[in-house]
């Protein structure tokens, strides 16, 4: 027989006994005193009303809870049973109560973060920390990803935020500037240019060159080398690669050299070595990227915290001139 027709789960449900959890916080309270006048004190109650409170649920239960007498109340075996019950369901609401509480101020709860390959050694460690420390219920899930892989996660609401170069031109998303920054030099640590302190662009135009796809950031490779085309320099780019985590691995093997953003400097590879520019080259941006849609509080707590963090960030990471405009 169907569980929805007669004799079915939906009998057994309609036969149940239905306590409401209010009942329970009384009965609770006449547990632990043993004293209606009391218990009806702790409740912000009168007396009467109480008594018929506990008189339904015993109705309702058709047993006997409490033992009264004109001196002395006393709990009956099937009233000690409903206390550990009771106690357990009173716990239990109030643990719920107290994280959906948190999930709206935005102190509990889950948040997706992707990242670009550089802005894991030189803006994560800055920026969770602090947030970690203020938000420690929240649950992190960082992965890396290029920047076309985050545009596509957050218009998918797959992740909450994304650290990226920008300009982001996209109508769904929001961008807040952490900082801007110039290029380096990097070269294979056993190059001639490790003995320089410094190099010139002309330098760099001599070498053979790994780039980013323009298909993968369009804006970014064009800055990369944007000093060198604005100066008339030919470039000779012998590969071309989707992310820098790629580039750095083909420039420690040999393969030719490149710019990198200055930052990228925090992260110290044996095999390669950064080398400051004399001119002035393009400056990249950095950027947090969200949806406009997503309502996360916890998302709304992380933005807030990354944006107070942009003035430290620009001054030791960029060029000492963040940017706030979102």
């Amino acid at each position: 027989m169907p569980l929805d027709e007669k004799g079915g789960r939906a009998d057994v449900y309609e036969h149940t006994p239905r306590i409401e959890l209010r009942q329970l916080r009384y009965f609770l309270a006449v547990a632990e005193h043993l004293n209606f006048t009391r218990a009806a004190e702790q409740m912000g109650i009168a007396q009467p009303p109480l008594s018929q409170h506990i008189l339904a649920l015993e109705r309702q239960l058709d047993v006997k809870l409490f033992v009264r007498s004109r001196r002395n109340v006393a709990l009956t075996p099937e009233g000690e049973a409903l206390v550990s019950f009771a106690r357990r369901l009173n716990n239990t609401t109030q643990m719920a109560a107290q994280v959906v509480q948190a999930i709206a101020r935005g102190e509990d709860g889950p948040l997706a973060l992707g990242a670009i390959f550089s802005s894991i050694y030189a803006v994560i460690p800055r920026i969770l920390p602090p947030f970690i420390k203020k938000y420690p219920k929240v649950k992190l899930h960082l992965q890396e990803m290029t920047i076309s892989q985050q545009i596509s996660a957050l218009k998918e609401h797959r992740i909450d935020a994304g650290i990226l170069r920008g300009p982001i031109n996209e109508r769904e998303l929001e961008a807040v500037t952490l900082f801007q920054e110039p290029f380096v030099a990097v070269v294979p640590s056993g190059h001639e240019f490790c003995r320089e302190k410094s190099l010139t662009l002309a330098q760099i135009a001599d070498q053979p060159l790994i780039r980013i796809y323009p298909t993968a950031n369009r804006d970014f490779s064009r800055r990369m080398f944007g000093a060198l085309l604005d100066q008339g320099h030919k470039l000779n780019i012998v590969q071309e690669v989707s992310d820098t985590h790629t580039l750095l691995g083909l420039v420690a093997a040999g393969v030719g050299v490149s710019l990198v953003p200055a930052s990228l400097q925090n992260l110290q590879i044996a095999q390669v070595r950064y080398i400051p520019m004399r001119e002035k080259t393009p400056i990249t941006t950095l950027q947090l990227v969200y949806n406009k849609e997503n309502s996360s509080a916890v998302l709304g707590n992380f933005v807030r915290m990354v944006q107070s963090l942009a003035p430290e960030l620009g001054a030791t990471l960029g060029t000492g001139k963040p940017s706030d405009q979102r």
